[in-house]
């Protein structure tokens, strides 16, 4: 592993579009989605390297990094750097107002299968990449609540924030029953964990944890190119 500090960010006015949003605007879904399918966000692109270890997606040799607002080009460019031996894949999901955090939108399960946020489906030409190595993208199912509990400032999608131990076992909220039921009908063997509580603080399973290490090899799953 590489244990090393990344860039401080400064975090100046000059790093945001201060202009992003008027007052009318915040209030107008359809013209914040545009602007997110356009990657229009409110990070400036290249002002300094901006990004968040929650944007990255490690599957094997490649890192899939989300672009929004916790992440901007030059953070992903830093990463392309640093990281010589890996290949860094730009990814974004328009439908998805506020793009913080990748993993209440697109979430490995194992080698060839990965879950999608239905209402945040990844672009068709970004699925490529996943098509050409016959990986299969399935839409997760929908979330068991309607409202995320008091407190918590994330999406309801919480519900597809699971956590893969294995090729058969995966933590999840208990309460997602919906979400539970999808796993077993995949073949998985799914672990309730009684979570719902921890959302106020920031997020679901896979968001209280860090990849630092792993027993095995370093895995090349995308050999298509």
């Amino acid at each position: 592993m590489k244990w090393e500090a990344a860039p401080k960010p400064r975090l100046t006015d000059a790093s945001y579009k201060l202009d992003y949003l008027n007052e009318h605007e915040s209030h107008d879904k359809e013209y914040r989605l545009k602007k997110v399918e356009n990657r229009d966000f409110v990070t400036q692109p290249w002002e300094e390297p901006l990004f968040d270890a929650a944007d990255v997606l490690r599957l094997g040799r490649d890192l899939f990094v989300q672009h929004g607002f916790t992440t901007n080009l030059a953070g992903i460019e830093w990463l392309r750097r640093h990281f010589p031996d890996h290949r860094v894949h730009a990814v974004n999901f328009p439908g998805d107002c506020y793009p913080i955090h990748i993993d209440c939108n697109f979430v490995p399960l194992k080698p060839g299968l990965v879950m999608n946020n239905p209402t945040r489906r990844m672009p068709k030409d970004q699925k490529k990449i996943f098509e050409k190595n016959g990986w299969d993208i399935i839409d997760a199912a929908q979330p068991a609540h309607s409202e995320p509990p008091p407190l918590c400032y994330s999406s309801v999608w919480l519900s597809m924030n699971v956590l893969v131990v294995d090729e058969k076992h995966i933590l999840c909220a208990a309460g997602e029953v919906h979400q539970i039921k999808q796993l077993k009908d995949l073949g998985f063997d799914p672990i309730p964990v009684d979570y719902r509580d921890v959302y106020a603080f920031g997020g679901s399973l896979h968001c209280s944890t860090g990849d630092v290490h792993r027993e095995g090899i370093c895995e090349d799953y995308f050999p298509n190119l």
